[in-house]
């Protein structure tokens, strides 16, 4: 007995040691740790010398009293129970410093992100009170600068109206001074005196309009310059003395229509042309006699030139458009009227001489143009002039929206503009009826094509600022080719159609619009070509040296293009309308697998 209790105490506390030996190694390792604290929670029973589960500890024995005591490696129970309760309360501690550290640092965390949206807050209602006070600033100089304008408009404008009304008391003192000495010079019948006053109410009394007895002297001299001219018959005199009424203010005097329609008459100018604005913008013009109004409103002109286009416009690409895609059509937006009397007469005077060479000549060969425009033009006569073509037109249509009519005698589309509400129409149903005169010109203004001339309408494709300089001042035969080649020499061309001018037509930067001059052009003898590598050289001989007065290049019979006409003189072509209009691109592709 004393042995096996001695030995049971020694392997006690050998034990002991041994799973206190190994309890630092399992507290690095949680579940270790539980997996001791599971075995000390179930210790062995002893029964019969063995142990009734199969749960042991590490180095643990069972104890067994038949057994001899001296056995190593048995451990009590209770110095197991008694190592796991140390384990526990080890790992518990941990535990508890653990979640004490978690919770600190998590209280840390929550304080430091208060502080920064803290500090973000206080930084935006800062920025914020910044930009207010900003604003605040600009809205208080802007006020000050603005009564500060105002006051000094106000100021200026008080002056001003100050200076007016002194300048207007002294007009009135140099008026009335001016009138009793004019009346005294009337009355005397002294013209030295009488012109030199009406030379200082010229240059003191402002206006359109001179004083009474000032403009009773400037009516008298005005009308006796205008009859003397009159009666000379000569245009250098008539238009002096026009502009010398006019600058008298002093147009309104009868003699004035009449020596506009002697110098018409004798300038042969068309009967359409505005001369009175033709002399108002001609001090613009270095005193030539020049205007181009805009004669867009005219809608039966309008529509007329449109029809030109129309007729005329052949879908033919050539290499001269350089690659730009071709319209479907060319709309008509603006159409201006040149008025220049020195291009008008020079062309005149080259027209009747071409004229009468061509009728002394009596060339058997002699080639009529037979351009497309004239075919166009036959078509608006003939439409124009049937009393039966009537255009029924919708209420809700205003003056000036298109309107596409069905020409019966052509079977084609005529491009149409709603008159205005003051042309003659009958009411018919839900709209009114106009006759196609009403809304379509039977033919352009101005004189007939003179046919001996071998005179023909005819289309030249130029840019907005050449057309410019073209309607002031002339062509320029020194420029010819630049645009694009001199396959026929260097010469002025011109075309029948179109769609062969709109290839040399370049677009208007600020509109988008294009420019085409519609043009008067003498052709006389023509020369005709159909070859495909012409000689430039022979082409310009033959006009400036033989007989012929133009060439006529068949492109259409060589490659299946257009017909081209060459002038070599600027005064064969006069430019009669400047023309800008759109190109209406072709509708996109369809798209067949939708």
């Amino acid at each position: 007995s004393r042995s096996v209790a001695t030995w049971a105490q020694d392997s006690r506390a050998e034990s002991s040691a041994c799973l206190l030996s190994t309890l630092p190694e399992m507290g690095s390792d949680h579940s270790k740790a539980k997996g001791v604290e599971a075995q000390l929670d179930h210790p062995p029973v002893l029964m019969g010398g063995k142990c009734a589960t199969k749960r042991h500890c590490a180095g643990a024995a069972v104890i067994d009293p038949d057994v001899d005591s001296s056995m190593p490696g048995v451990q009590p129970i209770e110095s197991a129970k008694a190592s796991r309760a140390r384990l526990h309360e080890k790992l518990k501690q941990q535990r508890e410093q653990q979640k004490a550290e978690a919770k600190a640092a998590k209280a840390r965390m929550r304080e430091n992100l208060q502080q920064h949206l803290a500090a973000v807050k206080s930084e935006q209602a800062r920025y914020h009170q910044q930009v207010h006070q900003h604003v605040q600033q600009q809205i208080a100089d802007a006020k000050r600068h603005r009564a500060l304008m105002r006051e000094q408009v106000q100021r200026h404008l008080e002056q001003q109206m100050a200076v007016a009304k002194a300048k207007k008391h002294q007009h009135h003192r140099v008026e009335q001074l001016l009138e009793d000495q004019m009346a005294d010079a009337l009355k005397k019948k002294d013209e030295d005196k009488t012109e030199t006053l009406l030379d200082v109410a010229l240059g003191q009394v402002p206006g359109t309009r001179l004083p009474p007895k000032c403009g009773h002297a400037a009516g008298h001299a005005a009308s006796r310059l205008l009859r003397d001219a009159i009666k000379s018959e000569n245009p250098k005199r008539l238009k002096g003395a026009m502009v010398a009424a006019k600058r008298l203010r002093a147009a309104e005097v009868p003699e004035f229509a009449e020596a506009v329609a002697k110098y018409k008459e004798v300038r042969r100018l068309p009967e359409g042309w505005d001369l009175e604005q033709m002399l108002r913008e001609g001090r613009r013009c270095r005193g030539r006699l020049l205007a181009k109004p805009d004669v867009s409103d005219d809608h039966r002109l309008k529509a007329l030139v449109q029809l030109l286009f129309d007729r005329t416009q052949r879908l033919v690409h050539t290499r001269d458009r350089r690659g730009e895609d071709m319209a479907t059509r060319l709309e008509v937006v603006h159409v201006a009227e040149v008025q220049n009397e020195d291009q008008w007469v020079n062309y005149l005077v080259r027209r009747e001489a071409i004229s009468s060479e061509v009728k002394d000549a009596q060339a058997s060969d002699f080639l009529a143009a037979n351009a497309e425009t004239r075919q166009a033009l036959e078509e608006a006569e003939e439409a124009a002039t049937k009393e039966n073509m009537e255009v029924f037109v919708s209420e809700d249509l205003q003056p000036g929206s298109p309107l596409d009519f069905i020409n019966p005698l052509s079977s084609q589309v005529l491009r149409l503009s709603v008159p205005p509400k003051d042309a003659a129409s009958v009411p018919q149903g839900e709209g009114r009826t106009y006759a196609l005169r009403e809304m379509l010109a039977s033919a352009l203004p101005g004189p007939p094509l003179d046919d001996a001339a071998n005179e023909a309408w005819l289309f030249h494709g130029t840019q907005p600022i050449a057309a410019e300089s073209i309607t002031t001042n002339d062509f320029r035969l020194d420029l010819a080719g630049s645009s694009a080649g001199s396959l026929y020499g260097r010469g002025i061309y011109a075309a029948e159609n179109s769609t062969k001018a709109d290839e040399y037509s370049r677009a208007d930067p600020s509109t988008g619009l294009y420019t085409m001059l519609l043009c008067r052009v003498t052709l006389g003898n023509l020369m005709y070509t159909a070859e495909r590598d012409p000689d430039p050289r022979e082409c310009e001989d033959a006009c400036l040296r033989g007989d012929h007065h133009a060439v006529l290049g068949d492109r259409r019979a060589c490659r299946g293009t257009f017909r081209e006409f060459v002038v070599f003189d600027e005064d064969q072509i006069y430019p009669n309308y400047v023309v800008s209009y759109r190109r209406v691109p072709p509708p996109p592709p369809m798209d067949t697998a939708k």
